[in-house]
């Protein structure tokens, strides 16, 4: 989906919102004879001119009769889903962020499984592996703190399978969709059939979901090297999104069950030179046993 048909969704929700809540409120009217007094009164007082004060104190009475009736707030007088923008899509003429995240959601409908860091629970690991795995989580927490002005752009979460790396990936990005940005999880499998229907095809949505893959705040490509090596696809375009992600200041995070001297062989040195340098990348591991089993 392109922007502006994400921007047409949000307006639609929302004015389907309040169509449904101006409803609500004339079937509460019908049916509550103290709530249309009270109705009735603010409105008289209105079309009276009355004072600030009068018409202040017969909105909270009709606001106390609502509330007397067990009706929420919500319920008759419902909010935007963004603050930022009010459920118009713009903010100063330009996209909101919830355009972009509500874009990419509707293209690839795919996000992070529901992990937080408040469910987490490292009793799971073995001795040496939960001190490893404290580390780590201490490190993406306070890389989420700091988030978006962190000292690494990128993420390489590595270990053997079964050590939780989806599991802290889905947190960070649970974590970070919970302040406001806009996250994407997708597997290797996913992105690299992503890439390749660009790569492959010639309509005109075909650069959607690459888009949305572009904008997000946060890219998880999770399982990195489980996915096939396509010809003129799955190397050209991880380099191609990564870097440009990088370029534009985005924040990617990558979970494999690779060693760094696995990728170079696998991606090619160029790859793993830009992408996971120190110099741009956080390098950190799980380790311990399939905890699956």
């Amino acid at each position: 989906m392109n922007l502006k048909n994400a921007v047409n969704l949000i307006v639609s929700e929302y004015r389907a919102k309040l169509s449904k809540a101006k409803e609500n409120y004339r079937v509460a009217l019908s049916r509550h004879k103290e709530l249309y007094e009270a109705e009735k009164k603010l409105r008289a007082l209105i079309l009276d001119g009355a004072e600030d004060s009068e018409i202040k104190v017969a909105e909270d009475t009709k606001r106390d009769v609502i509330r007397s009736l067990g009706y929420s707030d919500e319920h008759f007088d419902p909010l935007p889903a963004c603050e930022k923008c009010g459920d118009s899509g713009y903010v100063n003429g330009v996209y909101c962020d919830c355009v972009r995240k509500r874009a990419g959601r509707e293209t690839l409908g795919h996000s992070a499984p529901p992990f937080t860091f408040d469910t987490s629970d490292l009793s799971v690991f073995s001795k040496d592996a939960k001190e490893m795995a404290e580390i780590t989580y201490a490190k993406m927490k306070i890389f989420c703190e700091k988030f978006p002005h962190t000292k690494n752009i990128n993420v390489l979460l590595f270990g053997n399978v079964g050590v939780g790396k989806t599991y802290l990936a889905s947190c960070v990005a649970n974590e970070l969709e919970r302040k406001g940005f806009n996250t994407l999880f997708l597997s290797a499998f996913k992105f690299n059939d992503l890439c390749l229907k660009y790569h492959t095809s010639f309509d005109n949505s075909r650069a959607d979901g690459l888009n949305a893959v572009l904008d997000a705040d946060l890219l998880v490509i999770d399982d990195l090297g489980t996915e096939s090596v396509l010809k003129n696809v799955t190397l050209e375009y991880l380099y191609t999104v990564i870097s440009e992600r990088m370029n534009g200041g985005k924040h990617t995070i990558i979970t494999t069950n690779l060693n760094t001297e696995q990728l170079g062989l696998r991606y090619g040195e160029r790859i793993h030179s830009r992408l996971f340098s120190e110099r741009v990348c956080l390098t950190t591991e799980l380790i311990g046993k399939d905890l699956r089993r």
